[in-house]
């Protein structure tokens, strides 16, 4: 069963602002529209139903291998590769007197990722020595199953990031050859075009290393406005639309790369010229224009630092920050084309005009000394950074800049009426300028009243970071590290991007007694802020931190680790439908550091969704570490009272892993897939197939329970449950009777 488809000024103003300073997928199953036939073609015998039903056949088996392809633990690895790449470059970057040119750098992280192209590529070779001789249409699936499992086993290449990739790689390549078999069984030419399986796996070596390619153009914050060139054309070949919206995509651009491969690889089976079009892709292609925008707002940042504190005392600098604008509006293309429809060079005067009567009492020598010393005191120096007297005043320099950057960046996200009505300008001004200071300025030199401030208690001030790269930063760092006992019943509530808790953070880290004593750094991001770009802390003095160690700080969990909700920010909303939202500019995260915290296994999520809704099928995979599987079987082992296993503990520690995160995972699917239309309703059906899962997981532990002990019991870590409704209707999602879920469990930690 399908499922289908759910329902300005000429003359400026005197400035009125207050200063905050004391005293002064389109569905995939609409078909496209037919395209006209011109005229002298021959007229077809046929009828055109048939014609249609083959069309409707073909594009409804491209969306189901796209479904069957996508895979979040491979968009993890993806994210991680982009994350270590840019923590590689930047490291680079510190490292020596003189920064590496673009090229240099680029060098570098080509013969960094190498191994893991060739390490891709043989995966592929020996797959297809395996299957080289395989009839793939006579042979049952356990028969293609065993000849695939060999290759899918555990390596290493010395690398978290590396080692996901790859495994993601293989599981890509044995769901596309399995997909193909299916296909060709079903009698569908398009698979058989490519068959045998090593011609498939041919095929699909040669994406990956325009794929790594792409990845390293991510870390160098080089791709282009869009990042799937190729992917737009092969999918309106295929009929299956693109699900990514083009808004949010240079916000996105991981998930946006992950989908474009999954497209190409689609595209492989089933556009016959699709590999003529990928052999024509250059990769050079994917580096952009050739522009480092991010690398221009550094030095307009530096250059208008300076001139805040070389203009004469009390100077509004109004062309000094007209200036300054473009290059920031520049990192921002979609921003910047909203402004224009009401005359960008007009609000860029405006707006100049309305900060520069802000900022003009902090302007000037005296002025800036007057700043540098309490960001000396309660910023660099907090930091352990020791910083000579003569480079003081380029401390407030970099703060007035910093604060004049978030004001413009603030004011973008206005919608575009609000340029259009001065009143409202000069409130939204006054108000983003009143927060950008309570960050980048002492509290020292605020007003007292002033409702923006961040903390009520001991403030700081946000850095730029790393010092080692001056003028070329990538995140700021808070200046204080806050010291804090977590307790147990605290670290339930915060949310890990894992889909688990700061509980289950710590405990898998080697914590075992509560409270946990705990240090807490804060970062936020800056244009062309890579999360890996935080790892480059050189603020730390022991232990460099980990790509995976940075979590979203939320004005809830600020408030509960720090006391201080006001440090906090929101994630933008499609960044939080995905675990770990992507860094945009003002965006805050955490890391969390522990007495006796060991190394914890990779960043991998908990819980995972599979709906292929061309066949009607859901499946929520449910991992457990091993330390949760081993408090399990103490639970399945340990007789209760009246002799029985304790099954409902159990059931309640399971409920704890995917209670939290499976229902907005599911709604997301629901809506990705437009199943359903409205997110309301997409929650209420969501709700309902959750309910499915437990009541199938109660079902299994009831009857089953020895399949699940027997599998913690086997040597590979962690367990991987997957709970599995086949059968899934329109009807039945809006209100009718759900299929029952099936439950398998398996050892160690499974994709699918």
């Amino acid at each position: 069963m399908t499922l289908t488809t759910g329902e300005g000024v000429e003359r400026l103003a005197e400035p009125i602002g207050q200063s905050p300073f004391p005293g002064a997928y389109t569905s995939r199953f609409d078909m496209p529209e037919a395209a006209p036939v011109p005229t002298g073609v021959l007229e077809s015998p046929f009828g055109v139903g048939l014609q249609e039903e083959l069309l409707s056949r073909e594009e409804e088996a491209a969306a189901e291998l796209l479904e069957a392809l996508q895979d979040e633990d491979f968009d993890d690895a993806l994210e991680m590769l982009v994350d270590e790449a840019a923590s590689r470059a930047l490291a680079d970057m510190g490292a020596w007197s003189a920064a590496p040119s673009e090229t240099e750098a680029w060098a570098e992280l080509e013969e960094w990722i190498s191994p893991l192209a060739t390490a891709s590529e043989q995966a592929l070779e020996d797959m297809a020595d395996r299957l080289a001789s395989a009839d793939l249409l006579g042979m049952t699936s356990a028969e293609l199953d065993g000849l695939l499992a060999p290759v899918t086993g555990e390596s290493s290449l010395g690398s978290e990031a590396f080692d996901q990739f790859l495994g993601g790689w293989v599981n890509k390549a044995t769901s596309l050859v399995r997909k193909a078999a299916d296909l060709g069984k079903k009698g569908l030419a398009t698979a058989a075009r490519v068959l045998p399986a090593s011609v498939l796996l041919n095929k699909l070596k040669g994406l990956v290393r325009p794929l790594l390619h792409r990845v390293l153009a991510a870390a160098m914050s080089r791709l282009p406005a869009s990042v799937r060139p190729i992917a737009k054309t092969l999918a309106a070949k295929l009929g299956v639309g693109e699900t990514a919206d083009p808004e949010a995509e240079a916000d996105h651009e991981v998930a946006a790369l992950a989908e474009s491969f999954d497209i190409e690889a689609t595209a492989l089976l089933f556009a016959p010229d699709a590999q003529e079009e990928l052999a024509e892709y250059a990769p050079s292609e994917a580096v952009g224009d050739g522009r480092d925008r991010f690398a221009d707002l550094d030095d307009a940042r530096m250059r208008l630092g300076r001139q805040l504190t070389e203009l004469p005392a009390g100077t509004p600098p109004i062309a000094e920050i007209e200036s300054f604008i473009p290059p920031t509006l520049a990192i921002r293309p979609l921003v910047k084309l909203g402004m224009s429809v009401v005359g960008r060079d007009r609000v860029i005067r405006f707006i100049a005009d309305r900060i520069a009567s802000l900022i003009k009492g902090m302007v000037g020598t005296e002025a800036a000394r007057a700043v540098s010393r309490p960001i000396v005191d309660v910023g660099l120096r907090m930091l352990g950074f020791e910083v000579p007297a003569d480079e003081e005043p380029g401390l407030a320099g970099e703060a007035l800049a910093s604060t004049v950057e978030s004001t413009v960046l603030r004011l973008a996200d206005l919608p575009a009426g609000a340029f259009e009505d001065e009143l409202q300008l000069d409130a939204a001004v006054q108000q983003a300028f009143a927060e950008a200071a309570a960050a980048f300025l002492p509290d020292r030199m605020l007003r007292a009243d002033l409702p923006e401030r961040e903390t009520a208690g001991e403030g700081g001030v946000w850095v730029l970071m790393p010092r080692a790269t001056r003028p070329r930063f990538k995140f700021r760092r808070f200046s204080r590290t806050f010291q804090r006992p977590v307790s147990r019943q605290i670290a339930c509530t915060v949310p890990w991007s894992d889909g688990g808790t700061l509980e289950t953070y710590l405990v898998d880290s080697g914590a075992e007694q509560w409270p946990v004593q705990a240090e807490i750094d804060l970062y936020e991001a800056i244009p062309g802020t890579h999360i890996g770009h935080f790892s480059q802390d050189d603020a730390v003095s022991a232990g460099s931190p980990r790509v995976g160690e940075f979590e979203y700080l939320t004005p809830e969990i600020a408030g509960l680790l720090l006391g201080e909700p006001g440090l906090g920010r929101r994630p933008s909303i499609g960044g939080a439908a995905k675990g770990r939202p992507r860094p945009t500019p003002g965006g805050r995260y955490f890391r969390v550091r522990a007495a006796a915290q060991r190394r914890k296994r990779p960043r991998r999520r908990r819980v995972l969704v599979r709906l292929e809704a061309a066949t009607g099928r859901l499946r929520v995979i449910v991992r457990l570490s091993e330390r949760q599987a081993q408090q399990i079987l103490a639970k399945l082992e340990r007789a209760t009272p009246a002799g029985q296993r304790d099954l409902p503990s159990v059931l309640r520690m399971l409920k704890d892993v995917y209670g939290r995160t499976l229902p907005a995972v599911v709604a997301g699917r629901l809506i990705k897939h437009s199943v359903v239309a409205r997110p309301g309703q997409a929650r209420t059906v969501a709700d309902r197939i959750v309910a499915g899962v437990t009541a199938g997981l109660s079902r299994f532990l009831t009857s089953n329970a020895a399949q699940l002990v027997a599998a913690i019991q086997e040597p590979a870590n962690g367990v991987t449950i997957t709970v599995a409704q086949n059968g899934l209707t329109k009807e039945g999602l809006g209100g009718g009777e759900l299929p029952a879920a099936s439950v398998g469990v398996r050892a160690g930690w499974q994709s699918a």
